[in-house]
């Protein structure tokens, strides 16, 4: 957490905003943790769009430099037309908008896991490169997991999944709700599923993105918060993830698993 649907919804809410002239940063002592690069300095310049990549934010400033956001556990960005005095902010820019009104954009991160580079083009390359196909694009489709899946035979399914260098935006909910939705059981071997199963895991994330990102993301207990500090209700599509029964069948317990030290939820009756 937070997953593509999470991020996504963060990424709307601030786009709404632009474009937005900083004229202020504000850090705090620690944010040295969460702030790994700064070839440039943010005051001055102009924050023109946000775009998303799996689970990263670029911020775009023009003439070829950005700020690359990872909100890792618990990370969020808030944005207010007064100063953000929430606890565990990290990073505070004050902007002006189009209109010259003053508003505020902040990094709120309890767990300091998230990441921030500000970097120019050449060195923002080097983290798009770390990335697969965002599982929102268009170039997702059943040809490319296909391919995914006969590369590495002997993985299980769900931890693959997780595997950003292949599924950019996948996490641990998601992986789980794409197996269940697909109807296939998350400890299978790659070398077991078939080309309908690429179709099936394509379907079934079709189906999870539209259910979380259509209510906002998904906020679980202590957890996410979108840009204006309003939790996500996508907890309510979920079919097996943190479910005692399954949402699919409406009567099978969901069992849990751990994989690959996460935790794995699924339905014995519906995912073969």
């Amino acid at each position: 957490m937070p997953e593509l649907p999470e991020v996504e919804t963060i990424r709307k809410q601030l786009s709404d905003y632009l474009p937005l002239t900083i004229q202020k940063v504000e850090k705090s002592d620690v944010v040295g943790s969460i702030l790994k690069e700064e070839s440039f300095k943010l005051k001055g310049k102009t924050i023109h769009s946000i775009s998303r990549t799996g689970k990263m934010m670029d911020f775009y400033f023009g003439s070829d430099f950005h700020m690359l956001s990872h909100l890792g556990m618990s990370g969020s960005w808030r944005i207010s037309p007064t100063k953000v005095k929430e606890k565990h902010t990290h990073f505070q820019l004050t902007c002006l908008n189009r209109d010259k009104e003053k508003i505020f954009l902040a990094y709120v991160d309890p767990r300091r896991f998230g990441n921030i580079y500000i970097n120019t083009k050449e060195e923002t390359k080097k983290h798009y490169k770390k990335l697969g196909i965002d599982i929102a694009s268009e170039e997702f489709n059943a040809d490319y997991i296909w391919e995914c899946i006969k590369k590495f035979p002997n993985k299980e399914i769900k931890p693959f999944l997780l595997e950003q260098k292949y599924f950019a935006g996948v996490g641990n909910y998601i992986a789980s709700e794409i197996c269940a939705r697909a109807g296939i059981k998350p400890t299978k071997k790659n070398k077991s599923l078939r080309k309908k199963d690429a179709h099936s895991l394509l379907e079934g994330t079709k189906s999870i993105l539209e259910d979380t990102i259509s209510n906002n993301g998904t906020t679980f207990s202590g957890g996410y918060s979108d840009a204006n500090g309003e939790k996500g209700e996508g907890v309510k599509n979920l079919v097996v993830f943190y479910q005692t029964i399954c949402g699919l069948c409406k009567k099978t317990p969901v069992i849990k698993i751990t994989q690959a030290t996460r935790g794995t939820y699924y339905c014995p009756s519906c995912q073969k």
